[in-house]
């Protein structure tokens, strides 16, 4: 009996520690803190834009704005699967001090092994945990690659071929003149033809989340006339007919 409950004792002291040493939930080793989540957050992002699309002629045209977009978590609920869901208040601004006026809605959400996105009904899988350089996933999953979306009222297939992968992390980045210690730098897709440019790219921060945000979905103008000569040897910048690039560079946090 005393045999007994000495291996009862020992056995209770080692499930004690097994449970202390593999709860993931905290441990800065699963990088949850690059993805931060609580009520209250708000996030400010100065928006460069470039849009490009084709003149009645056929030849490239391009309008390029400024703007700044609020992030807001305004609510938190638990969906069906006892999951923790923020929803997210859009905001648009043409200066970082508004009036805002609101722009969309959006959610978040993180588990012990995935961080979630959905703006209309269009959900990313943003980050994996543990988050490790070298790392890769569908983070399209949920994302069909034939997707189309519109661009000045032009149709645009721009999530084909995306595969996310950690190209770094923990490293020292200085974006829009501020320094970020800890930074994991997410390439979403970076692919490349003679008629269409895809590129995506985003930074993370720790106890901060998304820094930075960068895309060009470009298709050339020579897709749409089926004449290849006149973009040959021409940079994107010359040749893009239809698509866009942005850079978002977060301002202001609380």
């Amino acid at each position: 009996m005393i045999r007994c409950i000495f291996l009862l004792v020992m056995l209770a002291s080692l499930f004690q520690c097994v449970s202390e040493l593999e709860d993931p939930v905290d441990t800065a080793i699963y990088g949850h803190d690059y993805y931060p989540l609580a009520l209250g957050d708000s996030r400010i992002y100065q928006v460069d834009s470039v849009q490009f699309d084709l003149d009645v002629e056929g030849n490239p045209t391009r309008d390029s704005s400024r703007y700044f977009i609020r992030e807001l978590v305004v609510e938190d609920f638990e969906n069906e699967l006892g999951e923790t869901i923020y929803r997210v208040q859009i905001y648009r601004a043409a200066s970082a001090a508004g009036p805002w006026a609101i722009d969309g809605v959006a959610t978040r959400s993180r588990t012990n092994r995935q961080a979630h996105y959905m703006e209309g009904n269009v959900r990313f899988i943003n980050l994996v945990f543990p988050l490790e350089e070298g790392t890769s996933w569908d983070g399209n999953a949920f994302i069909p690659d034939d997707m189309v979306v519109f661009i000045r009222g032009e149709s645009l297939q721009m999530f084909s071929n995306w595969e996310y992968k950690v190209l770094s992390e923990n490293l020292s980045e200085t974006i829009g003149g501020r320094v970020y210690d800890e930074v994991a730098t997410v390439q979403q897709v970076d692919v490349e033809n003679a008629i269409e440019r895809r590129f995506s790219i985003e930074k993370y921060a720790k106890q901060i989340g998304l820094i930075y945000r960068e895309r060009e979905m470009l298709d050339s103008s020579c897709k749409y006339t089926g004449d290849l000569g006149p973009c040959i040897g021409k940079t994107w910048s010359e040749k893009a007919g239809r698509g866009f690039r942005l850079v978002e560079r977060l301002v202001d946090h609380n």
